[in-house]
């Protein structure tokens, strides 16, 4: 008797690329994700990192959701001579995905953001400074295909021997779920 009374509901497993879709006016999402990386260094060390992430999409009008992501890490590193684990949250980011355009089966968004050093930078899971964002992103039917476009700029003013060394200043394009990263540096002010 269930099947008589279910409904359908359509899901789809996460694209790089993001979508203008919004979630409507006090409706929300919680997404979560994971990622799994092993690193083999030099002289038999090893760093395994394991990324569990959960972001909520609230939505505060009809075209306008507030994002909030938040990153817990665990880091395992295997030396020969000794080895040790850190645990804790990294970088918290917070967006807002704004539809400014939507007729027939196109529509634009805008999508400002900004990472908060809410990690400890000096364990790795963090960047000890805030970095801003802003993608401009396209979404277009055409019958039962959809195409995304993402165009995106990303501000780091990180100083980490890890991440930069200078202020890193991407263009990232994506089309198709296909990532093109144009990167250049500038001189910090």
């Amino acid at each position: 008797m269930t099947f008589i009374f279910s409904g359908s509901a359509f899901a789809a497993h996460p694209l790089i690329t993001d979508d203008t879709g919004t979630q409507g006016k006090k409706k929300f999402q919680l997404e979560t994700n994971g990622e799994y990386s092993h690193d083999d260094q030099d002289e038999g060390v090893t760093q395994k990192t394991t990324e569990i992430q959960a972001t909520l999409s609230y939505g505060l009008n009809d075209s306008l959701d507030l994002v909030l992501g938040i990153p817990y890490q665990y880091t395992k590193l295997e030396d020969p001579d000794a080895g040790a684990t850190e645990d804790g949250v990294s970088d918290t980011s917070i967006e807002l995905k704004w539809r400014f355009y939507e007729k027939g089966s196109l529509s634009f968004a805008l999508k400002p953001g900004m990472t908060l050093p809410t990690g400890d930078d000096e364990k790795g899971f963090g960047t000890g400074k805030v970095t801003y964002s802003l993608y401009f992103i396209a979404t277009h039917q055409i019958r039962s295909f959809l195409f995304h476009l993402n165009l995106g700029y990303i501000r780091n003013e990180n100083t980490s021997e890890i991440l930069s060394s200078s202020t890193v200043t991407p263009l990232c394009f994506s089309i198709w779920g296909i990532w093109i990263r144009l990167e250049g540096t500038s001189a910090s002010s």
